[in-house]
């Protein structure tokens, strides 16, 4: 009986959150933070893993010679190694997303949040290095995997639905002409930011990613511009230099 009651106190102390367990040095407070932990240290090494190595790199041994845990620990909290990659993508286009939130957000005139957009979007991906070699290594299966197809997809979904607002803010405020076919221009600005951040990965002493950016919001301010005089005029768009 004594067993049993201790047994039973150690569970609701366990449950209740009063158990502290060390891992990797550090004294945790419950068991759920020890997974959360947990979950942090294997994705932290499997996108390492794929940012330096490439997707096919990643295996349960890989992982299990950088954490220094058993395969059983890793299982636990991944049940498969599709469930690693998943989170990983996952984790890499949540990365990226809350940069173009945050560019979607700033201030101003639409000249300056189109600016923004394509700016600090680009910018994103060319300091997250980890996640933008992550979403990289994974273009090779979006036709094969429906899991990263879907991921990808809404990375770009984000990125032109925010766009979008940004351009129907102008459309409001008369910065903007209501004609405009916001979806086109939108993708072309995923298209500008894509471009400017695959050649500076994949030729970085080629590319010069602040010049591109200048040049790529003249053309969108450009191309927003009426023949008439006004806030999208060609001289208006030069100020964007």
């Amino acid at each position: 009986m004594a067993a049993t009651a201790a047994q039973e106190e150690a569970q609701r102390r366990q449950r209740l959150g009063e158990v502290g367990e060390a891992v990797n040095g550090e004294s945790l407070a419950t068991a759920h933070t020890v997974r959360d932990l947990r979950r942090t240290q294997i994705m932290t090494q499997a996108r390492a893993i794929v940012a330096k190595e490439g997707l096919e790199a990643l295996t349960f041994g890989a992982l299990e010679k950088r954490l220094h845990f058993t395969r059983g620990v890793i299982t636990y909290h991944f049940s498969n190694k599709d469930e690693i990659i998943e989170a990983v993508l996952c984790s890499a286009v949540n990365e990226i997303n809350e940069r173009t939130r945050e560019a979607a957000m700033a201030g101003g005139t639409l000249a300056e949040k189109i600016h923004a957009v394509i700016s600090t979007t680009t910018i994103g991906f060319l300091e997250n290095i980890e996640a933008t070699r992550i979403i990289v290594s994974f273009w090779g299966r979006i036709q094969s995997d429906p899991s990263a197809r879907r991921r990808n997809a809404e990375l770009y979904d984000g990125f032109r639905e925010k766009t979008r607002s940004i351009l129907a803010q102008g459309i409001v405020s008369g910065e903007l002409d209501p004609d405009i076919d916001t979806d086109a221009v939108a993708a072309a600005i995923v298209g500008i930011v894509i471009g400017i951040v695959t050649q500076t990965h994949f030729q970085p002493e080629a590319i010069d990613p602040q010049k591109l950016i200048k040049v790529s919001v003249r053309g969108v301010l450009a191309s927003l511009s009426s023949p008439s005089p006004g806030p999208f005029s060609p001289a208006f768009a030069s100020r964007a230099r």
